[in-house]
């Protein structure tokens, strides 16, 4: 008994034994593989980062054979694909990565980046909103969203994700700051109807309602649409404590009586004495009220502060109403080389109104 158990003993080793040897070599070879994969990965990737873009293409395909990871190669090879423009080849590397992992996030942000790098932002867009149902808060899905949307226009989509995109700390906050007011200004500027300008206006908070540019395009746009009482109100609450001459621009357009129009001017002119564009609006106002005095008055000031074309063009209409026919032709010809000074010819004397200089 105890022989035949120590030949049955030695017959099992000896199996062992000889089914280890059978597959060490395939053990052997398949780490070797393994080890080549790796290799060919790490020259791939450094080749990626020289620019050497057809040669890291060559290597991290290579390094998907025997890889227990090829999803990684097939994607780092599509960013060399893109690099050289091969469109198609690179999309279809990222087919063969989503084929090669159970989990897809990553290859389809992968494809994400890509299509924004060539301009297929709404494709992006649609396939982020579907990855953020299912992630939330994948901060590369948001980044990525941020980008898409601002290249495709899409500034409503690009508000709502911001305050997510500040609060998981996605962006530094300073540039989350200036894409939420792009986003707000470029939905004010963009929108087709009164109704969908007023809308956009009521949702803003009161900072925002505070910020310049969002007013400067709630007005512009406003005055395009008809909107007078509303951009009126705004434009002369703002200009009462935060004076600015664009807005004032866009104020002076508005179809509102001149009368009106000259009492407010005249009262911020009160506070602002030296500003040559409220000067010029003045004049031009007074002029169209056929308030001869005042408006020479103001276009000579404005002029002596600071010379356009616009105001020598309105001094040449005042002329023009006052029959002097050439200081017309005169301020006419000063508008088209906006000189420095008004020479004003009165009963055959001239008159230099060269602005006073600093000595």
């Amino acid at each position: 008994f105890i022989v035949a158990l120590g030949l049955l003993l030695m017959f099992v080793a000896a199996l062992w034994l000889l089914i280890y040897f059978i597959f060490l070599p395939k053990n052997l070879l398949k780490n070797f593989t393994s080890n080549r994969s790796r290799k060919s990965f790490a020259k791939g990737l450094l080749a990626l980062s020289e620019g050497k873009w057809k040669n890291a293409e060559k290597l991290l395909l290579t390094s998907t054979k025997n890889s227990p990871t090829p999803e990684l190669g097939y994607m780092a090879a599509a960013r060399a694909a893109i690099a050289q423009n091969k469109i198609e080849q690179a999309f279809s590397y990222l087919d063969e990565a989503e084929n090669s992992t159970d989990n897809p996030l990553t290859v389809d942000l992968t494809r994400c980046e890509l299509w924004i790098k060539t301009g297929k932002n709404k494709q992006a867009i649609n396939l982020l909103n579907r990855i953020l149902k299912s992630y939330p808060n994948n901060p590369r899905a948001l980044h990525l969203l941020t980008q898409a949307t601002q290249n495709a226009g899409h500034w409503q989509r690009l508000e709502e994700i911001l305050p997510k995109v500040q609060r998981l700390e996605v962006m530094q906050e300073h540039k989350v700051k200036q894409l939420t007011q792009h986003s707000i200004v470029e939905q004010l500027n963009q929108a087709q109807s009164a109704s969908e300008l007023q809308s956009i206006w009521k949702r803003l908070n009161k900072k925002q309602k505070l910020e310049l540019n969002t007013i400067q395009a709630f007005a512009e746009n406003g005055l395009k649409l008809g909107i007078y009482d509303e951009v009126a109100k705004v434009a002369e609450q703002t200009l009462n404590k935060n004076f600015n001459t664009d807005l004032l621009e866009i104020w002076a357009r508005l179809p509102v009586e001149n009368h009106e129009k000259i009492k407010i001017g005249e009262k911020w002119l009160k506070k602002q004495p030296e500003n040559a564009q409220l000067l010029k609006i003045l004049g031009k106002l007074c002029l169209e009220n056929k308030l001869w005095g005042k408006a020479k008055g103001y276009l000579e000031k404005s002029l002596n502060l600071e010379p356009s074309a616009q105001t020598f063009k309105l001094m040449a209409r005042y002329f023009d109403t006052q029959g002097e026919s050439e200081n017309a032709l005169e301020a006419y010809r000063q508008a088209e080389g906006t000189s420095n000074q008004l020479i004003v010819i009165d009963n055959n004397k001239v008159i230099d109104k060269t602005p006073e200089q600093d000595n």
